[in-house]
């Protein structure tokens, strides 16, 4: 064990000029081998408060963040919020009137940054990124505080339009370095006295002592030569039970209830096309809700997904009302220091069901004149973006039209950096980057009115931001597509298509549906599991 912090090095934060009110307190484990890999997050929920998350890198990705007993929670809609401490497990945000609560009435982008401004900590050399701050998500409609956009879908889910917890003790699992680091903040005075914080560190070890118990309790189960051989049971009893889920088969046979028909979503499709036509825009994603009620527990489907659909920025966050079960593959915008970044990704195909025919899949990919122009002009998009806060002439395009697989479809990606400007934070680069031009089209705004105009509910969660914002001004958050939102024991799912003018509308249907496959293949192998009563042990799907 190593820590990280001394007491010296908090004196030097402490007399800072730059007034510093927490202060963190690290520790690192080496793990062993597989010891990085837990077997399953149940023990961790047990540990956890009715509020917590786990953020995963599930796919070539570096670390794994755990936040179990955040200390507040902010909950909002476009003009109003509240903020409580996230002990009162009634779950459901404050009342302007609570002794424990605050109010906001402020746009979203501006109440987390009042927030995030009350608290100020230093980065510590040699650790993770995020070591702190706030976990949550941004809705879609978030966009409304930025834009001015009509009023016409149903707003029937009654979600948060943002929701983030403030976490001060956090678990981060370094998969390359195989090590396990232990993060406190411990709020302080500024300019503290020597003795204040002795009692202060002395009560972040001891958080720490505790949170080394907890950890140890949720990988007591840690991957090894039975686990994986188990790992591989599940696979093979997934594929005799039939769960190559035929998505066509499995709506037209109404399993599934989609916030449009076919021959509505049809006929969106159609209206889009007149408005390419006219020069309205040149691309526009449509937008599909599924739901089905589940029994499944949240919990189980995350671990399900896990396994079936390894992701870049896989995520669990639970609320007491509801959960989001998320499998990422993209990137919408990040900071680290003065370098921001995106990740655009647009293109897809199926996978294959043999080596030669998904090679065969990836050359069609990047054959497509159609994909291809389409992803580029999202490239231009993202670039812009950037741009808006970025120092002039930094922004670059390292990797464009890259092949990314996942389980079922793969994708084109580029990778869009740039050196943010000065006198701009994270909340300017996520205000110039939201919603991601990915999942609205081009031109944004026009785009987002069509949207509004064509998709009868309002998207909520789905092509808003899950993610983090640190301490020290930091951030990254993805795009949420691949996720299910769960709620009064419905699990919702929703996909998109890009629309352009020589769109096929039948086949941009059946797109929606493919781009949800891995989801519902979890959800259906999870009630497969609760009927037969067996328990959930999958390693985590990391690839």
């Amino acid at each position: 064990m190593e820590t990280l912090t001394s007491l010296e090095q908090w004196g030097r934060w402490a007399a800072d000029g730059r007034a510093y009110n927490k202060l963190p307190y690290v520790r690192r484990y080496a793990l062993g081998e597989g010891e990085d890999r837990v077997l399953r997050w149940q023990r961790a929920w047990e540990a956890a408060s009715a509020h917590a998350f786990v953020l995963e890198s599930g796919k070539d990705g570096r670390y794994t963040f755990l936040g179990l007993k955040p200390t507040a929670v902010i909950r909002g809609t476009s003009g109003e919020a509240t903020e409580a401490a996230a002990g009162a497990e009634a779950g459901n945000a404050v009342s302007a009137g609570d002794a424990c609560g605050r109010r906001h009435e402020d746009a979203p982008l501006a109440v987390m940054r009042e927030v995030m401004a009350r608290c100020r900590a230093p980065s510590v050399p040699g650790a993770p990124k995020f070591l702190g701050g706030c976990v949550g998500y941004w809705s879609y409609d978030v966009a409304r505080s930025l834009e001015r956009l009509p009023e016409l879908a149903a707003n029937d889910l009654g979600l948060p339009d943002y929701a983030f917890l403030l976490v001060d003790e956090l678990w981060i699992v370094d998969h390359e370095a195989r090590a396990l680091y232990l993060a406190v903040h411990a709020d302080v005075p500024k300019e503290a006295e020597d003795e204040t914080l002795r009692r202060a560190m002395s009560d972040a070890a001891g958080r720490a002592d505790e949170m080394k118990r907890i950890w140890d309790r949720v990988a007591a189960g840690r991957a090894d030569a039975a686990a994986s051989a188990a790992v591989e049971a599940m696979k093979a009893a997934m594929a005799e039970d039939g769960l190559e889920l035929d998505v066509k088969a499995f709506a037209d046979a109404g399993h599934l209830r989609t916030s449009m028909s076919k021959e509505i979503f049809k006929q969106a499709v159609r209206r889009i096309q007149a408005y390419i036509g006219q020069g309205d825009v040149f691309q526009v994603n449509l937008s599909m809700r599924q739901s089905m009620p589940v029994a499944a527990r949240p919990e189980d489907l995350y671990e399900l997904l896990r396994l079936i659909n390894p992701s870049p920025y896989m995520g669990f966050l639970k609320f007491p009302d509801f959960q989001l079960v998320s499998a990422s593959p993209e990137l919408l915008v990040k900071r680290e220091g003065d370098r921001i970044g995106a990740r655009p990704i647009a293109g897809t195909r199926r996978r294959g069901r043999t080596p030669d025919e998904d090679a065969a899949m990836e050359r069609e990919l990047l054959a497509s004149e159609k994909e291809r122009a389409e992803h580029v002009m999202l490239v231009d998009l993202a670039r812009n973006d950037l741009g808006r806060v970025a120092a002039y002439g930094s922004v670059r395009v390292p990797e464009l039209l890259t092949v990314e697989r996942y389980s079922h479809v793969m994708h084109l990606v580029s990778q869009v950096e740039g050196r943010i400007a000065p006198g701009w934070d994270a909340f300017d680069v996520l205000a110039g980057s939201f919603p991601g031009g990915t999942i609205t089209g081009a031109p944004k705004i026009r785009t987002m009115e069509i949207i509004e105009e064509l998709e009868p509910v309002r998207r909520g969660v789905y092509t808003g931001s899950l993610g983090w914002i640190d301490y020290a001004g930091n951030m990254e958050f993805n795009i949420i597509i691949r996720t299910m939102v769960a709620k009064d024991g419905i699990v919702h799912i929703q996909a998109g298509a890009g629309i352009v003018i020589d769109s096929d509308p039948e086949r941009e249907f059946y797109e929606c549906l493919n781009k949800a496959k891995a989801l519902w293949k979890a959800v259906q192998y999870g009630e497969r599991l609760r009927d037969r009563k067996e328990p959930v042990h999958l390693e985590e799907g990391r690839s």
